[in-house]
């Protein structure tokens, strides 16, 4: 399920341009009013893999914010409108978030703002999807010494990751295997679509680009509200579906 939230400014939104940390703290604290019990177990918790029980997956994600802004001083300034998506294969979730914001509004610091808001249940019919990025998408290994490192898209270990993850993910809400795996096939990618990126001190390096996606139905649709890859609760691998 999605939330599109769409926000009409009077004066511009400043924010620092690592901004994320500030989305999620947003959707966590909205989510907090309306069930305060619910989001801690989500938060502290996820939603556990029954399989592998060291999995825990948030299985939400959020768009970065989308508009008219320059970059002036290390800080983003957002002019007249913007817009940002929250999706989650749990519909209670989006629906607590969306009760709040149309209660509270949206809080940045010290402003609130009464936003535009639209739910929507987009289910996916096909069996392939040709998608671009709406946030970038983060795909990792660790090693022995369990340090991280950040797969790209040149890599060999790279959609096998993000196919190992998807499964992973389905397992952790479905507590079963998924139907099919994803077959995932790189279509535009290039260096100018690597993005580095700060969420709350740590750096993190995560691409945009397009793809295609082959798989069922209903795996397609699980992903679409999930994100791809990792860190998806901070605000990576949401995209959009391009029709040809």
């Amino acid at each position: 399920m999605q939330l599109k939230v769409f926000i009409n400014l009077d004066e511009p939104l400043v924010l620092p341009i690592n901004y994320n940390h500030i989305l999620q703290g947003i959707i966590y604290n909205s989510a907090t009013g309306t069930n305060r019990f619910f989001t801690k177990q989500l938060h502290d918790k996820g939603f556990e893999n029954s399989i592998n029980l060291n999995d825990k997956f948030k299985l939400f994600s959020f768009s970065k914010i989308i508009g008219k802004y320059k970059v002036i001083s290390k800080n983003i300034h957002f002019f007249n409108k913007i817009f940002f998506e929250i999706r989650s294969i749990d519909a209670y979730f989006i629906h607590i978030i969306y009760e709040s914001f149309l209660k509270n509004g949206i809080k940045f610091k010290d402003r609130i703002f009464k936003p535009i808001l639209k739910i929507e249940d987009k289910v996916i019919t096909d069996n392939s999807i040709y998608i671009q990025t709406l946030s970038p998408i983060v795909a990792i290994l660790k090693s022995d010494d369990k340090k991280t490192h950040y797969l790209t898209p040149l890599d060999n270990e790279y959609i096998q990751y993000l196919n190992n993850n998807f499964n992973k993910k389905y397992q952790s809400y479905y507590n079963n295997y998924p139907n099919t795996d994803l077959e995932i096939v790189i279509a535009d990618v290039s260096y100018k679509d690597k993005c580095v990126t700060k969420f709350k001190g740590i750096y993190i390096n995560a691409w945009n680009g397009k793809f295609y996606i082959n798989s069922s139905p209903e795996c397609l649709t699980f992903i679409y509200n999930v994100g791809l890859g990792c860190r998806n609760s901070q605000g990576f691998g949401l995209f959009n579906i391009i029709e040809e």
